[in-house]
């Protein structure tokens, strides 16, 4: 019992010896990012159940009917529906949908007292080269994958699955507006700060690519349908490229607000001068428009990792920042570690860099004193913290991934019953 009580007692001095050299400011890590991705689903869920109920409550009372009754039920389901394909239905729908976007991570920011939207990139500068890379970037990720993604929707169509989400015709200039600040602005605003802000963030704490890979998977199939699963995916890596570049979440922002507000204008265009929302493009059109499109879309990239890399490097001179020793990485996955490096000696701010530069030339002074057994307690400590945290994200991975695909899978069973 002595033994067990010694072991204990060991146990919490060294954990207490590990506590001294922990960092103050919470790091944003992937299983945060997952707990708001989840808690974002069950408050959206719950916002959709009361209007649903309320909507219900009013139609029964307006139409006079008994919902207790078939023809009840199905005059209240119809006027609810015919509600939510309306203009008003639409934008209130994704008003109530999108919030929760920002009101998950304010709730995880009450209940854990870490500020989540600090180092997320609101207050991050970018010049006016960055802001001009956005829409070419935009221009070229439609033209590109808008191809890929009509091809795959018509193999979905020919499955027997039916789509019956909101059909968005834009047929007058008053609703192409409310549509640009409602569709277009505030789910650019509010997916980007969770997706990309949140999630790709997080995701980056592991690596670059993972958090590109776990951002655009978990944005595409957040969607809920396949009809949206190709083209988001592609949005979703495009946003996370721009993202971790810049370091500002507003470049993301611009691209998402350009993707969705081009289809928007471009659907009235098309309405205005033919009188339909339906166009027809041939299949060697398509070939060229994807060619194209993957051409702008790639040199803008490459044109706003320059300006990017151009900027970063200026800062780094005006704070003093010594150039960094070059890494020479060897391997089957040399091509993904200097992808990763590079961004995401991007995406951290200068100042982060002197930051962390003081935070280990102070661990170092610490251990400076220490004896070469606290040393190696200290390193041990510190690689069982490692392990743990793996774990953690590793699980979290995991959950985010199997809730968001149980999800997405009741809803494409539902389209092929519907």
């Amino acid at each position: 019992m002595a033994k067990k009580k010694q072991k204990v007692d060991n146990t919490q001095h060294n954990k207490g010896f590990l506590n001294s050299f922990k960092k103050k400011t919470p790091t944003l890590e992937f299983y945060d990012a997952s707990a708001m991705f989840i808690g974002q689903f069950i408050l959206q869920y719950m916002l959709q159940l009361v209007m649903a109920i309320l909507a219900s409550s009013i139609l029964t009372y307006k139409l006079g009917v008994n919902m207790s009754t078939k023809e009840g039920t199905e005059a209240v389901q119809n006027a609810f529906d015919a509600f939510t394909a309306s203009t008003g239905g639409i934008i209130l729908v994704t008003f109530l949908n999108e919030s929760t976007m920002l009101l998950s991570p304010l709730c995880y920011w009450k209940i854990k007292s870490f500020n989540v939207f600090k180092g997320m990139g609101f207050k991050r500068k970018v010049n006016g080269g960055q802001i001009a890379m956005t829409l070419p970037i935009s221009i070229g990720l439609l033209a590109g994958f808008m191809p890929i993604a009509s091809l795959f929707v018509n193999l979905i169509t020919k499955t027997g699955y039916n789509y019956s989400g909101a059909n968005i015709v834009v047929d007058s200039f008053g609703k192409l507006v409310l549509y640009l600040i409602f569709v277009a602005g505030i789910p650019a605003i509010c997916e980007e700060t969770l997706h990309r802000g949140v999630i790709a963030r997080g995701g980056s704490r592991i690596s670059v690519f993972v958090g590109i890979i776990l951002s655009s998977t978990i944005f595409a199939f957040m969607h809920g349908n396949p009809m949206q699963l190709v083209h988001q995916f592609f949005v979703g890596v495009v946003c996370c490229l721009v993202y971790y570049m810049t370091g500002s979440i507003w470049a993301n922002i611009l691209v998402h607000f350009f993707n969705n507000a081009i289809t928007l204008i471009s659907g009235y265009v098309i309405y205005l001068i033919s009188g339909s929302t339906d166009l027809y493009i041939p299949w060697w059109g398509m070939i060229i428009l994807c060619v194209g499109g993957l051409a702008i879309l790639v040199g803008s990239l490459i044109a706003m990792y320059k300006i990017c890399y151009k900027k970063r490097k200026k800062e780094d001179e005006e704070l003093g920042i010594d150039k960094q020793e070059e890494i020479v990485y060897t391997g089957k996955k040399q091509p993904i570690k200097i992808f990763n490096k590079k961004l995401a000696y991007l995406f951290k701010t200068p100042e982060q860099t002197l930051v962390e530069y003081k935070e280990t030339q102070e661990l170092d002074e610490l251990l400076k004193d220490y004896s070469e057994e606290k040393k190696e307690v200290y390193a041990s400590l510190r690689q069982d913290d490692k392990v743990q945290l793996k774990k953690k994200n590793s699980r979290a991975i995991i959950f985010a991934l199997v809730v968001v695909l149980v999800i997405w899978i009741i809803n494409t069973i539902g389209g092929y019953t519907s």
